[in-house]
């Protein structure tokens, strides 16, 4: 296999904002915008949720925070299942050690070992995932660029 060409420096290419195009502010934005404010009441009731204070902006910040939090463990999975589980992380250079945290870590926040979990908000497809990387990859052997699909 051919060695990788260096990956390009964008730190000077120009953003539209700190947002990019805003994609992911503008749905954040829009879920929020119509969540009924009866809703927030009845969640802030909840016992999991801090206490009756909690209005949209505290809202908003638990949503961020809980995607902070979780997109360690996400993407965790995504490196799971995109590289064949733990032999193939393993073999990829990850430190065993580090494959037994993360499983441990993983299961202990979603109560499940990562091979077993499915959100039903994502859904991966890792036969056309490891599709287009070969295809990448025999194409860059051949010298030429891989179709843009």
């Amino acid at each position: 296999m051919a060695a990788k060409p260096p990956s390009p420096d964008y730190r000077s290419d120009k953003m539209d904002s700190l947002e990019g195009k805003a994609i992911a502010r503008g749905r954040f934005l829009v879920f929020w915008d119509a969540v009924d404010p009866f809703e927030l009441e009845q969640a802030s009731a909840a016992p999991a949720l801090p206490d009756a204070s909690w209005v949209p902006d505290e809202a908003r910040t638990h949503v961020s925070r809980q995607a902070v939090e979780e997109s360690e463990l996400i993407g965790f999975w995504v490196a799971w299942h995109r590289s064949g589980g733990f032999r193939e992380l393993e073999h990829s250079g990850w430190h065993r050690a580090t494959i037994f945290r993360k499983i441990r870590r993983f299961r202990a926040a979603y109560g499940v070992h990562p091979d077993e979990w499915q959100p039903d908000w994502i859904k991966l497809d890792t036969t056309k995932v490891w599709r287009s990387r070969l295809e990448a990859d025999l194409a860059m052997a051949r010298g030429s660029h891989p179709s843009p699909d």
